[in-house]
């Protein structure tokens, strides 16, 4: 298997910013107070969620508070659609 980095890069406010890409990287970014939740929901996730679980906290990791107000929207329109 290639070895992937454990790092990647998104723009935020016109910057550069390193969001951790592996599961110790993303709780690790994490404030305590989130870890436990980010851990629940890994724990439910079957192997066909795990990837969407992984997205939504690197996600977390990669907005501003800026950016929750259209994160609830799409969230809305996802559940819509399920």
């Amino acid at each position: 298997m290639p070895e992937q980095s454990a790092t990647r890069w998104t723009i935020r406010n016109e910057e550069r910013v390193a969001v951790p890409s592996t599961v110790d990287g993303i709780r690790a970014a994490l404030p305590a107070d989130q870890r436990a939740h980010f851990d629940e929901e890994l724990g439910r996730a079957t192997a066909e969620t795990v990837a969407d679980v992984v997205r939504h906290w690197v996600l977390n990791l990669a907005s501003g508070p800026e950016d929750e107000d259209e994160f609830t929207r799409l969230e809305a329109e996802n559940e819509g659609a399920a």
